[in-house]
């Protein structure tokens, strides 16, 4: 069970969305340029994809590194293989229909978060081959033996957390639930 709920927590963490809030003002003209320059370049559109596969392929096999069971028992390893192609197939697949507006959402906020300054040396940064490469390798950051061996650490103590947490929902929504039927 402890297994199942880890993967299950696996599942809601590539499908949680994050909050939207609306937006009633456009940022000046400048600002978007910048920032579309900055995104245009930190994460060129004929490498996006890649790009976030293989921050998705990371993630999935940090957390698989860090779930207890799996390593030593050879058909939850087969189990949690086979549901993480499927989690990354179906991530990549919905992601296709929302990289678009995901840049372009991400040039709206650089547009509106940082000063025309701060704007301006992040261009002059992500011009360089230097900057241009910075955001491009953000996959391997993530897959650095440091990077994942403290990630995994974090994801054990966060999945540890998982059961009670879901346990919790579960009362929760059997309370709700309970609630209505009851009142009808």
């Amino acid at each position: 069970m402890k297994v199942f709920t880890a993967i299950a927590a696996a599942a809601i963490t590539f499908a949680i969305p994050s909050q939207a809030f609306a937006q009633d003002t456009v940022p000046p003209a400048a600002e978007m340029q910048l920032a579309r320059e900055i995104i245009d370049n930190g994460y060129p559109p004929e490498t996006r994809m890649g790009m976030f596969d293989d921050v998705i392929i990371q993630l999935l096999a940090q957390m698989r590194a860090s779930l207890p069971d799996v390593s030593d028992n050879p058909e939850m390893a087969v189990a949690f293989d086979r549901h993480v192609e499927r989690v990354r197939a179906t991530s990549m697949e919905v992601l296709a229909g929302h990289l678009d507006s995901l840049m372009e959402s991400m040039v709206v906020a650089y547009a509106e978060q940082f000063t025309i300054e701060e704007l301006q040396g992040l261009h002059s940064f992500i011009m360089t081959p230097e900057g241009h490469g910075f955001l491009a390798r953000m996959s391997e950051v993530n897959g650095h033996p440091a990077f994942a061996k403290a990630n995994q650490a974090y994801m054990q103590d966060y999945l540890a957390k998982m059961p009670g947490l879901v346990e919790q929902l579960r009362a929760d929504v059997e309370k709700i639930n309970g609630e209505k039927i009851g009142g009808e």
